[in-house]
């Protein structure tokens, strides 16, 4: 991103600088290591019933689940999440996944996988049927960038997507940490 464009587009909003950086790094990976690049949002919301505290846990297995899921399907998975507490009080991730285009182009599909990843992690006594939420409500989701000649509304799009994780509201109640990324290996 940082080689195509001049500045990273950010929201008019309160960031934390640390997380934007470190998903410029990971968008920028992503882009560089995929000619074409599909670029989902979704928000994972876990049962009622289960506390923040389990939520916690869980999240990291459902992350790491669905990368090798598609890591095996060729997607070259790279992801940004963010941890939040909403407005009733309940902790939910906001993530963003930045896939190979040349192997898929299909969201809804992508949000059933991680719709059914969920369901394992979290197990039969728990539905997780209206968890994963599509994230669009507003805007697009699924923004697929030709990254060897991004089109600069997709690519300012896409930056506006990944900068909405590293805003600073809904998130000084949250406990631990608040941001994530994938490993990006270190260039050499």
């Amino acid at each position: 991103m940082e080689q195509r464009t001049p500045s990273f587009q950010t929201l008019n909003i309160p960031m934390n600088v640390n997380a934007l950086n470190a998903y410029k790094k990971a968008f920028n990976y992503a882009m560089d290591n995929n000619s074409k690049l599909l670029i989902i949002r979704e928000d994972i919301h876990f049962p009622k019933e289960m506390s923040d505290e389990m939520a916690q846990d869980l999240i990291k297995p459902f992350n790491r689940k669905l990368r090798e899921k598609w890591k095996n399907d060729g997607y070259k998975p790279v992801y940004i999440a963010a941890r939040e507490v909403s407005s009733k009080g309940r902790i939910h991730y906001h993530e963003v996944w930045f896939l190979n285009g040349q192997k898929t182009w299909k969201t809804f599909e992508r949000h059933k996988e991680s719709e059914q990843v969920l369901q394992r992690v979290i197990g039969p006594e728990y539905d997780a049927k209206g968890l994963i939420d599509h994230c669009d409500n507003g805007h697009r989701n699924g923004i697929m960038i030709n990254c060897n000649n991004p089109d600069p509304t997709d690519l300012e799009e896409a930056q506006l997507q990944v900068s909405y994780l590293a805003k600073t509201s809904q998130k000084k109640d949250v406990k631990g940490k608040t941001y994530f990324t994938s490993i990006i290996p270190k260039k050499n």
